[in-house]
């Protein structure tokens, strides 16, 4: 491999087979016409088929559980299935996001946001400052826009219904990336001038009209419990969910509050979110914070040269220990994850992750569902993303 490490972890316990017309559902891209799902672009996202793909291997009886819940997907998948669920994530935007997705709306909720839409051609300048941490969003975006979200924003936080105020207000944080100049290059922000941005009120309006079609009609169902939490330390009851459905941020050193920042700072309204979501968050990328939980003896050796594999797995390891003490006996996981390669070492994830469960008492099996070239100097690597399925 011209001097590439491959960094193999063979569990010859695993059972390790190619499960191809699984893997297509564990990108975004088959959500983006999908109704409701599609409020809010999240790249990092799987498909609700992968949620149908786990309850054909387990009747759940308990409960749904998602500890890094992003979006909603797993959460408005088990609200339409009509089987309770319960999601958690660090970030105040996943949990906001994945409420107003999951709530459920009478007639007089539509009508109200409806009515404001009547108003926005008429709005007053907003009065609050919004700051992000890695630089001041006025920069941007164009000046009638930024001005406009100001506005939008200071208009909706007066709007009285708690559920007509939050579609709104989601409206608003989903069109960021319409109406600004910035784009998203892997792990990176950056403002690009050339870049058209779609007016602010014309993008609005047409994300809320949108909103209220998808509703209309829609027969209400199991609103999910959500929490704003930590899924290393889930306060959630020993054994009180039968299938859990998620994917945890893969081992790509890109920090997601700062991806998603400018979102999360005009919801929140608060400069110091991405800081506090940071904290709260599985550590996927170099950060300065110390290793709370141990290192794994598997990726050890490893550990002071590569740091962030070290931290990345004592994480993971804790969260596979919550979901053992969480999950029913018989119960299951579907565990999306992808492979790495980092610092010309190949990471075989699902592999070190499968020991891991097994460890804890899981039994285990890996369907690699995609396969990806990773292009690194000095070679071209093959690697995977794959479903961790975790038997109790």
């Amino acid at each position: 491999m011209n001097g590439l490490i491959i960094y193999l972890k063979k569990v010859l316990k695993v059972e390790i087979r190619n499960a191809f017309e699984v893997g297509k559902y564990f990108t975004y891209e088959l959500t983006r016409e999908k109704p409701i799902y599609n409020w809010f672009y999240y790249k990092e996202g799987f498909a609700p088929e992968i949620v149908d793909f786990m309850i054909e291997k387990t009747v759940s009886k308990l409960g749904i559980l998602d500890p890094f819940c992003g979006s909603g997907t797993t959460l408005l998948r088990a609200k339409e299935l009509g089987i309770s669920s319960t999601g958690i994530d660090s970030s105040p935007l996943s949990v906001f996001v994945s409420k107003v997705k999951t709530q459920n709306y009478e007639e007089n909720d539509l009508v109200e946001v409806e009515e404001f839409l009547n108003t926005v051609q008429k709005l007053k300048e907003g009065k609050f400052n919004w700051k992000f941490e890695l630089f001041n969003p006025k920069n941007a975006f164009p000046f009638s826009n930024f001005n406009n979200i100001l506005s939008l924003r200071t208009a909706i936080e007066g709007v009285e219904n708690e559920k007509a105020r939050d579609l709104l207000l989601l409206a608003l944080v989903s069109i960021i990336p319409q109406a600004s100049l910035v784009i998203k290059d892997g792990g990176v922000l950056k403002i690009d001038k050339r870049k058209r941005a779609i007016p602010t009120k014309e993008a609005f309006k047409r994300k809320i009209k949108r909103m209220v079609r998808n509703l209309n009609g829609k027969s209400n169902g199991f609103v999910p419990n959500l929490y704003l939490g930590d899924a290393r330390r889930m306060e959630i009851e020993n054994e009180s969910v039968d299938l859990i459905v998620t994917s945890p941020p893969y081992l790509n050193n890109i920090d997601y509050s700062k991806i998603y920042g400018l979102e999360l700072s005009l919801l929140e309204m608060n400069e110091g979110a991405t800081k506090q979501t940071r904290n709260r968050s599985l550590r996927s990328f170099i950060t300065n914070q110390s290793i709370e939980f141990e290192i794994p003896e598997s990726v050890r050796e490893f550990a002071d040269k590569i740091p962030i594999v070290g931290s990345y797995f004592a994480d993971i390891n804790q969260v596979v220990k919550e979901m053992h003490r969480v999950l029913a006996h018989g119960g299951k996981v579907g565990f999306v994850v992808g492979n790495s390669v980092i610092h010309e070492t190949h990471v075989l994830v699902d592999e070190i992750i499968g020991e891991l469960a097994e460890e804890v008492g899981f039994k285990v099996e890996i369907l690699v569902g995609l396969e990806r070239i990773a292009d690194v100097m000095p070679a071209k690597v093959k690697t995977r993303e794959s479903i961790i399925i975790m038997t109790k």
